[in-house]
């Protein structure tokens, strides 16, 4: 894992996204701050819908133009159910911003996959800049949608989705279980392993 000195600045206005970013940073070794401590919030360019990358990308460069000394951090993520392979993915937030009350959220994601494939797999891409060149990290949890929400460690999805090895939602899981386990994760290492080989 490379040894970056100074914070890596997370471009969202997602306050929950930027919170897990900046858990996962830290648990691999690694400080992240919010664009928010260091200038006012911005409205972003809109998204595409589908590339991953591509949005991620934009989101990093965006906020990096504003603050040229920094590295920025920018996630693109999504839900894909294997029962509904075409359904959500790039798009996933966009589809389901109906669903402002986590209860609601999480109750029709169970109703959707009821009585059909509860496989689901959460994905993660990420675009650092600020380096001497950009990076991607992509990073994916792949496990079952519950029969209903479980536990109190996590909120969202982290209530839904549970781990094949353990059996329990990830909100059933401890930190030191469940911090390992998320895309986020998987993807801030999968750059940072890409960032450590050329520096």
């Amino acid at each position: 894992m490379v040894n970056l000195k100074q914070p890596i600045v997370v471009a969202s206005n997602n306050q929950f996204k930027t919170a897990e970013l900046v858990e996962c940073f830290q648990f691999c070794g690694l400080q992240a701050i919010s664009y928010f401590e260091l200038i006012d919030k911005v409205e972003f360019p809109s998204e595409g819908t589908n590339d991953y990358q591509a949005n991620a990308l934009a989101k990093a460069e965006f906020i990096h133009e504003k603050l040229p000394n920094q590295i920025i951090v920018a996630d693109d993520s999504g839900m894909i159910l294997e029962a509904y392979p075409d359904a959500f993915g790039v798009t996933t937030a966009r589809d389901l911003r109906e669903y402002r009350d986590l209860t609601k959220l999480n109750q029709h994601i169970i109703e959707l996959v009821e009585g059909h494939s509860r496989g689901v797999t959460m994905v993660s891409h990420l675009a650092v800049v600020g380096l001497d060149e950009t990076y991607y990290g992509v990073g994916k949890f792949i496990g079952t949608i519950a029969q209903k929400p479980l536990g109190h460690n996590g909120g969202s999805f982290d209530l839904i989705l549970t781990d094949p090895v353990s059996g329990k939602t990830l909100a059933q899981l401890p930190n030191t279980q469940k911090i390992p386990l998320l895309h986020r994760t998987k993807a801030i290492k999968d750059v940072m392993m890409k960032i450590g080989e050329n520096r």
